[in-house]
């Protein structure tokens, strides 16, 4: 029950935050990052998504999907780190290589990149809609 309510309670933080924030969607600039570059934080479609995997081979793909939520598939190449275990510090997302992050429908990714870009992460891309606009434009999935 205490895990429970230590993961409702920074996931309330998450979202105030995403909430409080006034930038768009589709591209924040941040503090520098740890690099001294401004942190970028955009939204992408899938399509836009799937350009980025094809063409930035450090990409760093990170599902922040819960276990149980694989079923529905994931993208080729991603790494599970879930909302929960990032949420209560247990995890962290990686440095010093851009990131996207994928979800159900975008916005636990979007929270996660929002509370992560303001941390001087470098750049961190949000998949828009997450695994849901992915399958809908028929774009390939594998299964775990």
């Amino acid at each position: 029950m205490k895990r429970y309510l230590q993961a409702c309670s920074l996931l309330i933080l998450f979202l105030a935050a995403v909430a409080c924030g006034d930038k768009t969607p589709s591209e924040n600039k941040q503090a520098p990052s740890a690099t001294g570059q401004p942190s970028v934080f955009r939204s992408l479609s899938p399509q836009e998504a799937k350009a980025l995997i094809e063409t930035r081979k450090n990409l760093v793909l990170v599902d922040v999907r819960s276990p149980e939520e694989l079923y529905e598939g994931s993208i080729p190449g991603s790494q599970l780190m879930p909302f929960s275990e990032l949420a209560q510090g247990r995890m962290t997302l990686p440095t010093g290589k851009p990131l996207l992050l994928i979800c159900a429908v975008g916005g636990r990714s979007y929270a996660v990149g929002q509370y992560f870009s303001g941390k001087g992460y470098g750049e961190i891309y949000n998949l828009a809609g997450g695994i849901s606009a992915w399958k809908a434009a028929g774009l390939p999935l594998q299964n775990r």
